[in-house]
């Protein structure tokens, strides 16, 4: 309840953290014209402010990062600009100030400070000043009365502190207890915790669902988002950018409806800028800072950041009591020194350490209903208990388990006290009780076959929607489960390394070099520049050098073109085929590298960029494995019903180690190396529309021709050519059927004497295949399928 009674005309300068609870009693009170603000928007008001205009300039014209750039301009406001400095740093500021001012970017509210004679301003409940708040009020007072108000604080006597030996106990100590005050009926609303830092969250995610404790920590960051980070990959240009995330999920949900929503936002700050891409660094910070709400519960417990949003009817948990967090401490390691601070008149690093201890002290003492733990250890490090504790000398408290409110805890710590009992002989007190009460446990019986998940429960989790690629069929068909943890539950996290950065500048460089319009080098070393991944100095000379290795390449090239007839080429080209059936949105997608083909003469050939060693067995395809190649096949003909496949084929476009060969020189080894390999259509006279030299060919690898005719054994005809797509087809109906079935049976699958289902699989810890589980298929030798 609020002590202090407000005049008419009143500026209430209030913290951001209380600032809700102040608005709504203010407004059951009175009818008064109060206006409301914290002191940071109390001071953009008074002094200036600046937005993303300025912090591309001075990151344009310094050459700085952001962080820079905005230390640069939050110290503006202690420069006085009648006053000359003989400090480097603070000459540097002081022009910095009157360039921007000289091009406008500092935002100045002159209606605001003229108004301020019609107000009273009162500072309320902001306790201790630092003298930059202090200043600010001495300014104000040449414009209007200011008054600072405190409410009366009660003060509690906090007698006890918990300490646990791993951040694991103290987490479940703090859900125990919260279990309890809800029994004895506190409103869960009422509960608060505050102190985490990131280190807890996980902890906290995993052992409050064991005790069924909704807690706000499920927001997520934009930046943090596939829809955010596709995105940014595509942010070459805005235009592609939007519409490759449109395109590739359609935004059904209201869920990535937001994302969008957030997207565009951020990127309206900046339509001053001819090119939006200029901003990228900016966009990522503001991706980075934007917070999407994944799920909210309408009653939960609450994580605060501050004490000063605990009132009477709150049961607060002070987590991390630890020297270095509560409270966290300053350095004089700013752009600002602290003896630079003294002559500005502004607060230093100890200050800042006085004030944040003072504030937290306060805050412990105001709490009626607080419970104090802290730890030991944890996976960074060992701690120590706050030296806060100094002033209040609490007992040191070390509590038992409580197993009163969770089944599945109780379980998996059984689990674990049998492990340790029978690995290593010790007895833990607890062992006996829980075994009592858990005989059903069944340790170490384990049947590691699928339970299958409930078919509507998995059409709700994809949203009645399922995006299929290749590469999500032959996990598929390498094994079911494999699929399931890969592709349904996304627990093969991408990493992205220095290996999938090459092969993606050489596939974007592919994709455009044949466009003479091009600057190449250009467009090499701007692709470089917004990768997000950090380069190290070896990378990046290994990078300079392969430019020399890309530039060979494009004109080899351009050299195998010459035998080529084919007039049109389509480069990275998106393929869709809509699947969808019982309710459910199914797209099956691709990407061509690039297709040339020749409308009149109704002909195309299909070839796919390898950065890799490229894989032409089609041997395996009639059990749905290694379908890559026939499912360019299947796409190209999607998008040309009517055109006859001349070839497909894969180039490999970067090579290890040459070996040498007396009879071919170096260069000839290279070219030889950049073939196509892969399977030509047995039909001469369209072969020769692609490869007029094909008889002996400099372009297709293994092609030649004899007395016989065509000598090489990668040959099909039209049929087969057709069967290969039929083939595609069926499989890819085949893995929509299973999914929509939710079949997700452990069943790698074994040709010959090769296990392919597991070779490279990262979830052998998961599955526990055994012998068993193993599917054992017939191995082909000579695509005998084709002429059954």
């Amino acid at each position: 309840m609020m002590n202090y009674k407000f005049d008419d005309n009143t500026i209430l300068v209030v913290n951001s953290n209380i600032k809700n609870k102040v608005v709504e009693e203010v407004r059951n009170n009175s009818f008064l014209n109060i206006k409301f603000m914290s002191l940071e928007e109390m001071k953009n008001n008074f002094y200036f402010s600046y937005d993303v205009e300025a912090l591309y300039y001075v990151m344009d014209k310094y050459k700085c990062k952001y962080d820079i750039a905005s230390t640069y301009l939050s110290n503006l406001i202690y420069i006085d600009d009648d006053y000359e400095y003989n400090d480097s740093k603070l000459i540097f500021l002081s022009e910095l100030k009157k360039e921007l001012n000289y091009k406008k970017l500092l935002k100045y509210n002159k209606l605001f400070v003229s108004s301020l004679k019609n107000y009273n301003v009162v500072i309320y409940n902001y306790g201790d000043l630092l003298e930059s708040d202090q200043r600010l009020i001495n300014d104000l007072e040449g414009y209007c009365n200011v008054s600072i108000y405190n409410d009366e604080k009660k003060e509690y006597i906090q007698r006890y502190v918990y300490e646990f030996n791993e951040i694991e106990n103290e987490v479940i100590f703090v859900a125990n207890r919260i279990c309890e005050l809800i029994k004895n009926g506190v409103d869960i609303n009422n509960i608060k915790i505050c102190g985490i830092n990131d280190e807890y969250n996980n902890y906290i995610k995993k052992y409050f669902k064991f005790f069924n404790i909704n807690i706000n920590l499920n927001n997520s960051y934009l930046y943090a988002t596939s829809i955010a980070k596709d995105f940014l990959d595509n942010f070459d240009s805005l235009d592609k950018a939007i519409k490759f995330i449109k395109d590739k999920y359609k935004f059904r949900s209201e869920g990535e409806i937001d994302i969008y929503n957030a997207i565009v936002s951020i990127i309206n700050k900046y339509a001053w800028l001819d090119d939006v891409t200029l901003a990228r660094e900016l966009i990522i910070h503001d991706f980075k800072r934007k917070k999407i709400n994944i799920k909210d519960y309408a009653n939960r417990v609450d994580i605060i950041n501050s004490l000063d949003e605990v009132s009477d009817d709150d049961y607060v948990f002070l987590m991390s009591f630890n020297q270095g967090i509560i409270p966290n401490t300053y350095k004089d390691e700013d752009f600002l020194s602290d003896k630079l601070k003294h002559k500005l008149g502004i607060e230093d690093s100890n200050r800042l350490n006085e004030y944040t201890y003072n504030k937290w002290l306060l805050g412990i003492k105001s709490a009626k209903n607080m419970v104090i733990t802290y730890k030991l250890h944890s996976l960074n490090g060992d701690y120590y208990l706050s030296n806060l504790n100094d002033d209040f000398n609490l007992e040191i408290l070390h509590s038992d388990l409580d197993f009163k409110y969770s089944n599945l805890y109780n379980r998996i710590k059984l689990a674990e006290y049998i492990d340790t009992f029978v690995k290593y002989n010790l007895q833990d007190d607890n062992l006996g009780l829980l075994y009592s009460n858990y005989k059903d446990l069944n340790y170490m019986i384990y049947n590691n076959k699928y339970n299958k998940v409930d078919i509507d429960k998995v059409k709700k989790y994809l949203d009645n929607k399922l995006v299929l690629s290749y590469s999500a069929i032959d996990n598929y068909y390498h094994c079911a489960f494999r699929y399931y943890l890969s592709n349904i539950l996304r627990l093969n996290i991408y990493e992205e390394t220095f290996y999938t950065v090459l092969g993606n500048l050489f596939h974007y460089i592919l994709s455009i070099c044949f466009d003479s319009d091009i600057n190449l080098e250009e467009e090499y070393y701007n692709f470089i520049d917004k990768q997000t991944y950090e380069f190290n100095s070896r990378e990046l000379f290994f990078l300079d050098n392969l430019f020399s290795e890309l530039v060979f390449i494009i004109n080899t090239i351009k050299e195998q073109y010459e035998y080529c007839s084919l007039n049109n080429s389509l480069y990275e080209d998106r393929i869709e085929v809509d699947k969808s059936k019982n309710d459910m949105s199914i797209i099956f997608k691709g990407f061509v590298d690039k297709i040339m083909f020749d409308d009149e003469k109704g002909i195309g050939a299909i070839i796919d960029y390898k950065t890799g060693n490229p894989n032409l067995n089609l041997n395996n395809i009639i059990y749905g494995i290694d379908l890559q190649l026939p499912v360019y096949v299947y796409l190209t003909k999607k998008k040309f019903p009517n055109i006859r496949i001349v070839g497909f084929y894969l180039q490999k476009i970067l090579h290890g180690q040459i070996n040498k060969d007396n009879k071919k020189d170096y260069l000839d080894i290279k070219k030889d190396n950049l073939k196509l390999q892969g399977y030509s259509n047995s039909d001469e006279v369209i072969l020769k529309e692609f490869d007029s030299g094909y008889q002996n060919s400099k372009v297709i690898s293994g092609m030649r021709t004899n007395a016989k005719g065509i000598a090489s054994k990668k040959i099909l005809d039209d049929i087969q050519i057709d069967k290969l797509a039929s083939i595609t087809d069926d499989k890819i109906e085949e893995v929509i059927d299973a999914v929509i079935n939710a079949s997700f049976d452990i069943n790698p699958k074994r040709i010959g004497m090769d296990n392919i289902g597991c070779k490279y699989c990262k979830f052998k810890d998961i599955c526990f295949m055994n012998e068993a589980d193993i599917i054992n298929l017939e191995e082909y030798k000579n695509m005998e399928f084709l002429y059954e």
